[in-house]
């Protein structure tokens, strides 16, 4: 009887020993499982994202093209100052087209040229030699040849006026085979809702661009600036955007004011040709 009370003593000490030891063995699994889930969720909040799933913010490219060049240079001092790319787009023919041409290019900006087009409004003053519907293919390919004469180092073409003139796929045809002879680009002012152009130069493989906004047509500074902020919102969106505006005091000193702020914005300018398909 007492070896049996003995062992039950022994075996119960035994036992509560084991509990003991087997809690605290226990207990410290648990918190290593612990520790481990926040070591690991720690590691994953700290670690780098793979490069591969990083996408850089590509700036957005805008071409701004001002037409009505020629007449004279009043601007072009202002407008080189500004230092981002713009396109001068300049008429034909004119006392100081070439001067501008040449100016411009020596400055290292992309020069284009404004051919006058026939329009569908009767209130506008037409230019010297403006191309019209009807024209011989002899006379329209004479008349290209001096206008593109007197502009040296043009490496494109746009349509001055012309809502009527850029409505004819014959015109159209046969200027846009003879400046695809010079490896010319044009760009579509879209004077015109009905313009074919963007037709035409797909079936003879002109290089093409056409415009997204004007920037000008009201000529109030302020108004200006508006159509500036339009000009990123568009450009944001699309990844690009031409805007035109004219050889005008204020427009130069509306594009002072907004180019540098823009540029800082995401917004790259560029020449024109950069953006021509």
């Amino acid at each position: 009887m007492k070896y049996r009370n003995i062992i039950i003593a022994i075996s119960v000490l035994i036992l509560i020993v084991g509990a003991f030891f087997l809690g605290r063995w226990t207990e410290a699994l648990g918190k290593k499982a612990v520790v481990k889930k926040q070591v690991v969720k720690a590691a994953r909040k700290k670690a780098p994202v793979p490069v591969s799933t990083v996408k850089a913010r590509r700036p957005a490219k805008v071409a701004i093209v001002m037409d009505d060049f020629g007449y004279n240079m009043n601007n072009t001092g202002a407008l080189f100052a500004i230092g981002e790319p713009v396109t001068l787009s300049i008429l034909p023919n004119l006392r100081r087209s070439r001067d501008v041409a040449e100016s411009a290019r020596q400055h290292g900006y992309e020069v284009i040229l404004h051919l006058p087009l026939e329009s569908n409004r009767n209130d506008v003053k037409e230019e010297a030699g403006t191309l019209k519907p009807g024209a011989s293919e002899k006379a329209v390919v004479g008349q290209l040849a001096k206008d593109i004469g007197s502009v040296p180092g043009l490496v494109g073409v746009s349509n001055h006026m012309g809502s009527k003139a850029t409505e004819d796929r014959l015109l159209m045809s046969e200027i846009f085979s003879y400046l695809k002879k010079k490896n010319l680009y044009f760009l579509d002012s879209l004077t015109s809702g009905k313009s074919v152009c963007g037709e035409v130069a797909a079936e003879i493989g002109l290089r093409f661009a056409k415009r997204d906004i004007f920037l000008d047509n009201d000529e109030d500074i302020g108004a200006i600036k508006k159509q500036m902020v339009e000009l990123k919102r568009l450009a944001l969106k699309r990844g690009r955007a031409i805007a035109i505006c004219h050889d005008r005091k204020k427009t130069v000193a509306a594009l002072a004011d907004t180019m540098p702020g823009m540029a800082k914005d995401g917004i790259e300018f560029v020449s024109l040709s950069e953006l021509v398909r």
